[in-house]
């Protein structure tokens, strides 16, 4: 593909369609291979086509095929680094080489081939090498002379199986590692590669392990006590059996610290013993506390009959710590007791250094006002003076001296304790005890006024005046009759706890009256040692009280207007806040219109009427219409900030009959001899139904009775025509009745009906006139 991109001259030419399509495939995975190679990825594994992605490990190729081979395809990779270049070790020993591959930026790279190779005429073999990861092409060893892995994606703790954390192996991001060993002595040359740098000068190191069958084991560090002489002891042994190694020459070099010699050099070099054995004594040029650092070097010695150089088998470092004794002192006290009150000091007495010191004597001379009553352990005791001899103490002791006094007056008091040891130790230590004492005084407040619907608020405040603190203070209030807490509580309990001096507490409670009247309450804060202290506040709780008058007629007709007139009067001690009259419109009436301000909804009138003080009243009145008869039950409710009164008006709503008579001829005129029919209505105009309507009808001399109809029956005698009564006739009803007539003669006459009911005190008339003709 390349070629082709270099030489677009280039024309191919194939005939056969079966071979076009083997190279087209061939040329689609040419092409996508070398946009891997060339493109890339930092973190991602490059060459990825031949380093197979999963499944059981499967050896690969270390670059990619044909034209990749020969171009930079992984540019990220520039710099190769492996450690330790070189080291040596006991044989039998393992050793681990990491190698890092970096970027250009001196960053390590993940997913990156490392091969390991042991040179020729090398001496060892390797163990294991790095293969974590999932690709079948992960970390393999081939031989014991060849291995690969790959740089990891994270960080690993490589574990060499023991309990000891400190020789565990590190590795970052970028990073594999490879264990070699050998069984005899001699040196690995390995040569470490990482085929992704093109750079040929950097894509390997030579790194190179010495192995020995020489274990040495050297001298730990050690403390001691100024101007006393120390020995060091290297032993030298092999690795292989543990047998000792003589004539091994140790040397020892002293490279810090204060004065000090070998022998008086600074430098000594011994030949182990027969045992592997070399020993030599450092000490001091003065008595001074420091530290000496010593370098040790162990060579093997040449041996040129054998042709064999003298060689450095290790180095060591050791140091050596110089301490003088010490004493210290402290001393711990309260820094307030009360007056009369046992209180401790306690003494603590110390050897902060690695040596003993000698002969240790502790003192204490007590303050007047202070008295003295025990101590642990005893103190040899002689007016306020104390003493204990307490002997030696090792490095590091420590012990507690316990002194219990007590205080006789206030004031603030210094007591200072002393201890001396040998040779010419001495220290001293104060504490500072205030003697003090408490005193309590309560505060309480309350309203001097509340309404009894109102909780009533309490203000304690508990203070110590004194100069000491009063512990366990504790709060009571027992509350009169008529008062009571949340909770139904007659008694509040408060425990404060400690005050310090000049320290207060408010306690915060509200109780509710369950009447009216004047309450007097105490508070009572006590405190141990006897501490008292009271506080009484007076609160008058007082009640407005509302009463309604309604005044309105007793009766009314039906669809008449009802007027009231409503009083609402503050008879209690108290301003009525808030006052609310409503009254509600009752089934059987309709709302007119209000006045003084009340406005109608949800089927009430509502007036606000504001705060009304003592002994105040307002009066309001609202018009309603009686619009079914019967008796209207009108309730008026007034509702004030703890205070409600009700009253109500009964009105009874009647009704009236109201007749009406109508009487007309059906025919008119009519010709003598013919007959002619009277319709008579009846109509009842009012609101309440008539009882008992009678009526009765009078013929003309002219006319002649013929029938009669009705609601009820009749009776004819002569020129009069009676009916029956009708017992009732509701409102908006009719009653019809008719009568038939022949003529006799002709002339101009009157038909005449009346009517009468129980409600009416006259009869009503009516007349109806008709003409006969021959």
């Amino acid at each position: 593909i390349r070629d082709l991109v270099q030489r677009p001259w280039i024309t191919i030419v194939v005939d056969d369609v079966h071979l076009m399509k083997h190279l087209s495939v061939h040329l689609l995975v040419c092409l996508a291979l070398t946009v891997v190679f060339v493109g890339g990825c930092r973190e991602a594994m490059p060459h990825s086509a031949t380093w197979p992605y999963s499944g059981d490990q499967i050896p690969s190729h270390p670059k990619p095929p044909e034209g990749g081979y020969y171009t930079d395809w992984d540019p990220w990779s520039v710099k190769l680094e492996a450690t330790p270049v070189s080291d040596i070790n006991p044989v039998r020993t393992q050793h681990v080489f990491v190698a890092t591959v970096l970027d250009k930026d001196g960053k390590p790279l993940p997913n990156r081939r490392i091969e390991w190779i042991i040179a020729e005429g090398s001496v060892g073999d390797i163990i294991e090498v790095d293969e974590s990861g999932i690709r079948a092409s992960r970390g393999y060893k081939m031989t014991n002379k060849f291995a690969v892995s790959h740089t990891n994606n994270g960080e690993h703790v490589l574990d060499r199986g023991n309990n000891d954390p400190s020789d565990d192996i590190h590795l970052g991001v970028g990073q594999t590692w490879a264990v070699i060993t050998s069984p005899v002595e001699g040196t690995t040359h390995m040569i470490v590669y990482a085929p992704g740098i093109a750079d040929w000068d950097k894509h390997k190191v030579f790194v190179e392990k010495h192995w020995y069958d020489v274990e040495v084991d050297y001298p730990p560090n050690a403390t001691n006590r100024v101007g006393t002489p120390h020995q060091f002891t290297t032993r030298v042994t092999k690795s292989s059996d543990g047998s000792p190694l003589a004539g091994y020459e140790v040397t020892y070099n002293i490279v810090s610290g204060p004065a000090a010699s070998f022998g008086g050099g600074q430098s000594q070099t011994v030949t182990t013993d027969a045992q592997g054995l070399a020993s030599v004594t450092l000490t001091q040029d003065q008595m001074v506390e420091g530290a000496n650092g010593v370098d040790i070097t162990v060579v093997r010695p040449a041996n040129l009959p054998c042709c064999i150089e003298a060689i450095t088998l290790g180095n060591g470092h050791v140091q050596k710590n110089w301490v003088a004794p010490a004493i210290a002192i402290c001393k711990k006290a309260p820094r307030e007791v009360y007056l009369g009150d046992e209180f401790k000091y306690v003494i603590g007495v110390s050897n902060p250094s690695g040596i003993v010191a000698d002969n240790v004597m502790v003192s204490d001379n007590l303050p007047a006002g202070i008295e003295f009553v025990s101590s642990n352990p005893p103190a040899n005791v002689s007016g306020q003076a104390l003493t204990w001899n307490m002997g030696n103490f090792n490095g590091g002791q420590s012990q507690d001296i316990v002194v219990t006094v007590r205080s006789t007056q206030t004031g603030t008091f210094e007591n200072c304790a002393q201890v001396q040891a040998q040779p010419g130790l001495s220290d001293r230590a104060c504490a500072t005890t205030r003697v003090v004492q408490a005193a309590l005084v309560v505060e309480k407040t309350a309203p001097a006024e509340v309404i009894l619907c109102d909780p009533i608020p309490y203000k304690i405040v508990v203070r110590n005046t004194g100069d000491a603190a009063a512990r366990n203070v504790r709060l009571e209030e027992a509350l009169p009759d008529g008062l009571v807490a949340q909770g139904g509580r007659t008694k509040v309990v408060s425990d404060i706890g400690t005050l310090a001096a000049g320290q207060s507490k408010v306690v915060h409670f509200s109780a509710r009256a369950q009447r009216a009247g004047t309450f007097v309450n105490t508070a009572t804060a006590t405190a141990d040692r006897g501490l008292t202290a009271q506080a009484t506040a007076q609160t008058v709780v007082l009640k407005p009280a509302l009463s309604i008058t309604k005044v309105g007629p007793a009766q009314r007709f039906l669809n008449r207007e009802i007027a009231y007139q409503i009083t609402v009067t503050n008879t209690g001690n108290a301003p009525a806040k808030n006052t609310v009259l409503t009254d509600a419109i009752p089934a059987g009436a309709m709302f007119v219109s209000a006045a003084n301000g009340g406005s109608m909804s949800g089927g009430q009138v509502m007036w606000q009427l504001g705060t009304l003080e003592v002994g105040a009243s307002k009066t309001v009145s609202v018009t309603m219409k009686g619009v079914r008869i019967g008796t209207v039950r009108n309730v008026v409710n007034a509702r004030a900030f703890c205070a409600e009164a009700t009253a109500e008006a009964t009105t009874e709503v009647i009704g009236i009959p109201a007749m009406l008579l109508e009487c007309v001829d059906v025919d008119d005129p009519i010709e003598v001899g013919q007959q002619n029919t009277y319709r008579i209505t009846v109509t009842n105009q009012g609101t309440a139904q008539a009882t008992n309507v009678v009526v009765s009808c009078t013929l003309p001399a002219e006319e002649q009775f013929v029938s009669a109809g009705g609601p009820v029956g009749h009776q004819a005698q002569g020129q009069t025509v009676s009916f029956q009564p009708l017992g009732t006739l509701a409102p908006r009803a009719q009653a019809v009745y008719t009568v038939t007539v022949k003529g006799l003669r002709a002339g101009d006459v009157r038909f005449a009906v009346q009517m009468q009911t129980d409600e009416m005190d006259s009869p009503v008339n009516e007349t109806e006139s008709t003409r006969f003709y021959d």
